[in-house]
């Protein structure tokens, strides 16, 4: 572990650095820690600067983002076994680790629950009920949080898709138009690709659907509706979150339940059909 190493380099650039790019390396220099539960947007408003100063910034060290930044800072001030969650001690037992992962889930379900916009919900429910067709995009985990909603959509009659090739998912945002949802996914709402699809779908006049953590994010501009969760805060990257992976699996859950609701002798046709469809390849 290259302990002081970030610290160190960001220390030996900052005479290299522009007067705000300065801001954003004292309040690192001065805030370590509490810097690696922020988002770019928090760091921004704490340093009295631009989220784009602090991606500029970011480079300007040598790093190719936000994420990387944290990734390395992280080796200066946390220990590798509570990177992935900052309760767990190095001689927790087998249960003991268990119990702070699960509880850190249910934390961030309770919160997930006191912030969620329940207007909001129904809403988006209403825009892909209406919609001719849903498409969703991601990449990395966000895919699988996508993936997951096409399966559960379709059990119930509602025409989606994904795919996981970044390529393709480009090509389909930009042949999306009036009458198509466009459902974006993304823990940390600052994904370039997600955020790149999302305002190609816009252009062409689809609705724009998001899903993420709770706070400032660039992905908020991108859309018409906007799902908040939980960020889970136990761990040192909310884009890695296991629990915010599971408060937004939960959201999707409660929109297949909300959509089932609004036509239930739709939905219950399609879940009995969709059945019948894949009872051939079980026992």
């Amino acid at each position: 572990m290259n302990t002081g190493f970030c610290l160190i380099n960001i220390k030996g650039k900052v005479n290299s650095l522009t007067d705000s790019e300065k801001k954003v390396a004292g309040y690192i220099l001065e805030h370590s820690a509490e810097v690696l539960n922020y988002t770019v947007a928090e760091l921004a408003k704490n340093a009295d600067v631009s989220d784009a100063t602090v991606v500029r910034f970011c480079r300007s060290v040598g790093y190719k983002g936000y994420q990387d930044l944290k990734i390395n800072l992280a080796q200066d001030t946390i220990v590798p076994y509570k990177q992935l969650n900052t309760s767990l001690e190095k001689d927790d037992t087998t249960e003991q680790i268990a119990v702070k992962m699960i509880r850190s889930e249910i934390d961030t379900l309770e919160e997930t629950l006191r912030i969620l916009d329940w207007e909001e919900l129904e809403r988006v429910a209403v825009a892909i009920h209406d919609a001719k067709r849903v498409v969703f995009f991601g990449s990395g985990g966000s895919a699988l949080v996508a993936a997951d909603a096409m399966h559960k959509f379709l059990k119930i009659g509602i025409c989606c898709m994904i795919q996981m090739d970044s390529d393709v998912q480009r090509m389909q945002s930009a042949v999306l138009k009036e009458g198509d949802v466009a459902f974006g996914i993304s823990h940390s709402g600052y994904n370039l690709h997600v955020i790149e699809c999302l305002k190609n779908a816009r252009a062409g006049g689809a609705t724009v659907i998001g899903l993420t953590t709770l706070g400032d994010s660039p992905m908020q501009k991108a859309c018409d509706h906007l799902l908040a969760t939980s960020s889970g805060r136990e761990t040192i990257f909310k884009s890695e979150s296991v629990a915010a992976r599971i408060a937004q699996l939960s959201v999707i859950d409660s929109l297949v339940a909300v959509l089932s609701c609004m036509n239930y002798d739709e939905a219950y046709d399609a879940i009995q059909k969709t059945r019948r469809a894949t009872s051939g390849g079980k026992y």
